[in-house]
């Protein structure tokens, strides 16, 4: 008997070492992906992912292959930087939509988003952890694959960050490179010798980042700018020496801002948008209301869940790290001025904190600093503790508690009102066991053969399955309406509608 409960005891109370909790996270990151990327093949192209790919698609009749698209691209990039916005960068990448290759590879378009950005995040959290907090892989594993969820599974509205090529590319895309250049910009600091192979090659992948973060969309341009000056102070703050590194990564990105910014074609862009926004300084004061105003749509029960999941976490890490996580209160007012600057762009261009596409972006940044800064006041509470003389032993958390917050995720989604929105897995899952998934690319692939016969003028059937992280919109019955155009123009029809739902008899 006595045996029996000592067995017993030793199960209950089994803490997983951090190699079994990270295998175990990595494990759980993979399981959540699988039904995005399952999803993502079912994924069609819309409205302007014609508008930008034609030009790609056209360039390659006459230079076949990936030089006419690339001259393409360039093309795209630089008569919108004249006619319509200054964000070529972006425009480039937008241009190259997989569709140009044909219709069958734009979900490739989707699975690319996918991995990127959670390979960002990982790397970005993981360079933190063991470039800045010098822990070792295992003890950072567990807070990387979190932080990747959150973002993956959080997204604020997943069909424009994942699923709808353009908007994806110029918002989650950019975003996940400027997030690479980040860690890039940390892994330059730690480098001792910048004449070596190492440094020389991330000055120059610190270039290139640089030059896609600065012509992205405003809030990854600004965000961007404003983290390198920030790591290039702190750099002249630790080592005056290593500050003059960054200065080739700084004139890079200072001239793409620069172009970015004073395109002609924003000119041309704000006229349809005269009187919207508000003035410079306007724009900057109400930026700080709409990041308090947005923190509680941005974090909801499932972001708390994850905030007591890494906080065991946090606290092992500090124990394990050197780092001695002074001025908290410094960290957390950079974090929320930073956060802050999401909103300026579309306050001044729009007057509003922006389109769902746009705050994709910035929920990303909430979600890291987020991360960051609970790390970060964790680390300083602990080091407070062991000034007094507290010690600790950093056991991990016993398994049971896992268990509970794998309950907790389950209960918080089954009684959520829209479960299938705002928990991308779940949603992507759902999808495809019902059918609905299957079913529109099924009647997308009806109107393909439609598109690509020898009729001018074309009548499509309405789509009876729409799956809200697929089915962006619908065409309209207004052949002039800008998205039926869109897809006419792709397809050289003369008109293109579909029939009017009050038709069906």
């Amino acid at each position: 008997m006595g045996k029996v409960k000592n067995w017993i005891n030793r199960i209950a109370n089994w803490r997983p070492s951090d190699p079994v909790t990270s295998a175990g996270a990595v494990v759980v990151l993979l399981i959540l992906l699988a039904p995005l990327l399952r999803i993502a093949v079912y994924a069609v192209p819309w409205y302007d992912d014609f508008n930008y790919a034609i030009y790609a698609r056209n360039f390659m009749t006459e230079v076949p292959g990936i030089r006419g698209a690339l001259k393409g691209a360039w093309y795209c990039a630089s008569m919108s930087w004249y006619a319509w916005q200054g964000t070529f960068s972006s425009i480039f990448f937008m241009s190259l939509a997989p569709h140009i290759w044909g219709e069958q590879y734009y979900g490739i378009g989707s699975m690319f988003l996918i991995l990127i950005l959670t390979t960002s995040v990982f790397v970005l959290v993981g360079t933190l952890t063991k470039k800045v907090l010098h822990v070792n892989r295992a003890s950072s594993i567990s807070l990387q694959a979190i932080a990747a969820m959150m973002v993956i599974e959080l997204t604020y509205t997943t069909p424009s960050a994942l699923f709808w090529y353009n908007p994806g590319i110029h918002y989650m895309g950019m975003h996940s490179f400027a997030m690479l250049s980040v860690a890039g910009f940390i892994c330059l600091f730690t480098v001792e010798r910048v004449k070596s192979v190492k440094g020389i090659l991330l000055i120059i992948a610190g270039m290139a980042g640089a030059l896609l973060a600065g012509g992205s969309n405003f809030v990854t341009s600004l965000q961007g700018l404003v983290i390198l000056v920030s790591i290039m102070i702190l750099a002249f703050l630790a080592d005056r020496k290593k500050v003059f590194r960054y200065f080739p990564i700084l004139a890079v990105y200072g001239f793409a801002f620069y172009k970015n910014v004073s395109a002609p074609g924003n000119g041309v862009r704000a006229q349809s948008y005269v009187g919207w926004g508000y003035s410079p300084v306007e724009s900057v004061l109400r930026s700080f209301l709409e990041a308090f105003r947005y923190m509680g749509e941005f974090s909801g029960w499932i972001t708390l869940v994850a905030v007591i999941l890494i906080l065991p976490i946090a606290w092992r890490i500090a124990g394990k790290s050197s780092f001695s996580f002074r001025l908290p209160g410094l960290v957390l007012l950079w974090s929320l001025c930073l956060y802050a600057t999401g909103f300026t762009p579309s306050l001044y261009s729009l007057g509003h904190a922006g389109l769902s596409r746009t705050l994709n972006a910035v929920k990303v940044t909430y979600q890291i600093l987020l991360v960051i800064n609970e790390v970060y006041w964790t680390g300083w509470m602990r080091r407070l503790l062991e000034k007094r003389g507290r010690q600790f032993a950093d056991r991990g958390c016993p398994w049971w508690f896992y268990g509970l917050i794998a309950l907790s995720v389950v209960f918080v989604v089954k009684h959520s009102s829209n479960q299938y929105g705002w928990y991308s897995s779940w949603g992507a899952y759902h999808y495809i066991h019902s059918g609905e998934a299957y079913n529109f690319h099924c009647e997308y692939l009806e109107r393909l053969e439609i598109l690509k016969s020898g009729e001018k003028n074309v009548v499509l059937e309405p789509y009876i399955f729409k799956p809200w992280m697929l089915c962006i919109g619908d065409l309209s019955e207004d052949p002039e309406r800008e998205e039926n155009r869109a897809m006419a123009n792709w397809y050289g029809k003369e008109s293109l509608a579909v029939r009017a739902v009050e038709e069906e008899e």
